[in-house]
């Protein structure tokens, strides 16, 4: 598999995160995009900027500072030593890149380190290395001593607990069926948009990647009919295009093909990717200017 092939992990789980924290969304921002030298590294991460003397519901934002760094692996990604070091490297050029000296300083600088599975060989490294490792929560490792530049904690979300952090835990490709309800049922009662559009990226990303569980789901009649009401904006939205592009309303194929490009583009899906999937150049076309259109 090349690498734009690849499924992009890094949209959904900054929607995941935001979920997450979403208690303190007003105490928070969000910056999924940074530049860290005069010529531009390639990198997804996020830092998460937290307001002095806020303090952050969740358990993943207690260890939280005003400057908060996250690196996540995608499961078919490792997070070994060498991911550790660059995102100190990250965190380094992050600190010195400011725009003034010492703007941002090292005692408000933490770092975050994501995967679904458990890293051995990192937590060894640690161990190996007189640090001090603690499961301060289920799944929420801190990481301690003398050789840890920032406060550091690693997060294994397999080990999370599914009742308060099931946005996060849902960025895999082994979700069971309750597990799923739950997803879906979640998602329906969410009533701000920017929540809705967050929980929209984990979903899309959640049906490609658990496809059997969710076909299955859609044999329930309630789950259907919620899936249904959660995909309607961008159905009505795939029509209303379509009718625009002068796809005959009555074509339902064309409509439906418009709305799984929709879907896929705001999974994070390439505009190249899918042209070189077989999917119509003038649907992908369309989706991708209703995409921009509304974002």
């Amino acid at each position: 598999m090349s690498e734009y092939e690849k499924t992009q992990w890094h949209p959904p789980f900054c929607a995941a995160i935001k979920l997450e924290l979403k208690a303190n969304k007003k105490d928070l921002s969000f910056d999924s995009e940074r530049t860290l030298n005069t010529k531009p590294i390639q990198m997804d991460l996020l830092v998460i900027k937290k307001q002095k003397d806020v303090k952050i519901k969740n358990e993943i934002g207690r260890i939280f500072l005003q400057h908060n760094i996250f690196e996540y692996k995608s499961p078919e990604d490792e997070l070994g030593i060498d991911e550790y070091f660059k995102t100190l490297a990250y965190a380094c050029l992050y600190k010195a890149n400011a725009e003034n000296e010492d703007a941002i300083r090292s005692s408000e600088i933490t770092i975050s380190l994501i995967r679904e599975g458990m890293t051995r060989t990192l937590i060894n490294w640690f161990k190996n290395n007189s640090c001090i490792v603690t499961e301060e929560y289920p799944g929420i490792f801190y990481i301690s001593g003398e050789k840890v530049l920032f406060p550091t904690q690693l997060i294994i979300s397999s080990r999370l607990k599914i009742d308060e952090h099931q946005w996060l835990k849902a960025l895999t490709r082994k979700m069971d069926e309750t597990t799923a309800k739950s997803l879906v049922s979640s998602a329906r009662v969410l009533t701000e948009k920017d929540d809705r559009d967050n929980a929209d990226s984990v979903l899309h990303l959640a049906m490609i990647e658990n496809e059997a569980i969710f076909n299955k789901l859609k044999e329930v009649p309630e789950m259907n009919e919620a899936l249904i009401k959660l995909m309607k904006p961008e159905l009505d939205a795939a029509k209303a295009s379509a009718r625009q592009e002068g796809i005959a309303e009555g074509k339902a194929e064309g409509a439906t093909e418009l709305a799984t490009v929709v879907k896929l583009l705001k999974s994070g899906s390439m505009v190249q990717t899918l042209l070189d999937k077989g999917y119509n150049p003038d649907i992908v076309k369309s989706a991708n200017e209703l995409l921009t259109e509304i974002s």
